[in-house]
């Protein structure tokens, strides 16, 4: 007879354990041969449902940005099955004696490919870890790099942090959902220590200087300037090739943070999605932005409802059309766009 499960599974384990050795004799050896198999099905089937998601397959090359900085490139995809909810850049910084971590990935796997990354450059420890906002896809890998170090800090801003707790579980099951539990096994692993805007955080040697300009893609952003080497990590105010959600966010605050972030002594820019680049990627995703909520503020003042003005808004977006996530996010980012000039017009 095959093992016994543990735990929920048990309760059926054991009932249909039970029937196959009772006194019973109306319970003949076909049935007994029947039932038996049966349980054995079950125990494989419950194992395997037990079971975390495999490690990331795809061979994910790592990619030098200075001497100091590496970046993961992710798809620039949606979160599905084939990429296991691997979508954003995860990145790590050399300091001396320790590795800072930056947006570890959206789940256990995730955190485990970087890891193998990291260990094929340096055996140092990581001995931080930040995170740039409160989506999953950029934060959930955080439970890998803290089973691997456990004595590793994690920063975030406060309403990061304080969103953390609540929506951790939500994240969870959204990215399973989206990804045929691609990320199963992992945990919702909170940042525990809080930074704030021109708060500068001196860790091996080098200076990570936080930016956060209020409202931009949400509410609790924080762009990472890794000073000497002239990095800036944007998080979602800046993608490539890309129009990102902003549910939670602000198109004229989200126009600022990128602004303040080209006036920062910068080479280097590592937006959330898409390849990492010079300035370009932040005045490109600063332009989109302002076509849409111009066109948007145009039709507006011509007394135009959000669906009224749809065709006309994307008409003038041609330039942007080709990019991820357009046909799918482009309506609702009009109706958003639409709501936020209406606010701004009392």
């Amino acid at each position: 007879m095959p093992a016994a499960p543990v735990g929920s599974q048990g309760v059926l384990y054991y009932l249909l354990a039970a029937i196959i050795s009772a006194p019973n004799p109306l319970l003949n050896h076909a049935m007994r041969l029947l039932v038996s198999a049966a349980l054995f099905s079950l125990t494989v089937l419950l194992s395997a449902c037990d079971r975390n998601a495999p490690a990331i397959q795809a061979d994910y090359p790592l990619t030098k940005l200075t001497e100091r900085v590496f970046v993961v490139h992710g798809p620039n995809e949606i979160p599905n099955k084939a990429n296991q909810g691997f979508m954003n850049n995860p990145a790590f910084v050399l300091v001396r004696n320790g590795v800072v971590v930056i947006d570890p990935g959206s789940s256990k796997q995730v955190g485990d490919m970087l890891l193998k990354r990291i260990a094929s450059v340096t055996k140092d420890p990581v001995i931080a870890v930040l995170n740039t906002h409160i989506h999953g896809d950029h934060w959930l890998g955080n439970d890998a790099i803290l089973r691997a170090y456990p004595k590793a800090v994690i920063y975030a801003h406060p309403k990061m942090m304080e969103k953390a707790v609540t929506e951790g579980q939500n994240w969870l099951r959204l990215m399973n959902q989206l990804t045929d539990n691609g990320i199963k096994g992992t945990k919702a692993v909170v940042p525990n220590l809080g930074v704030e805007n021109e708060e500068t955080l001196a860790l091996g040697g080098l200076h990570f200087r936080i930016h956060h300009t209020g409202v931009a893609h949400t509410d609790g952003d924080i762009m990472v300037e890794v000073v000497e080497e002239k990095v800036m990590f944007m998080g979602d105010n800046a993608v490539v090739e890309r129009t990102a959600r902003l549910d939670d966010g602000h198109f004229l605050g989200n126009i600022e943070a990128c602004e303040v972030a080209l006036r920062a002594d910068v080479r280097h820019f590592v937006p959330g999605h898409g390849k990492s680049n010079g300035r370009a990627v932040v005045t490109a995703y600063r332009d989109w932005l302002k076509a849409l909520y111009g066109s948007v503020k145009k039709y507006y003042a011509q007394g135009l409802s959000d669906f009224e003005m749809k065709d006309k808004v994307v008409a003038e977006l041609k330039p942007y059309q080709q990019w991820a996530t357009f046909d799918s996010e482009v309506g609702k980012l009009i109706s958003l766009a639409w709501l936020q000039v209406e606010q701004a017009s009392f």
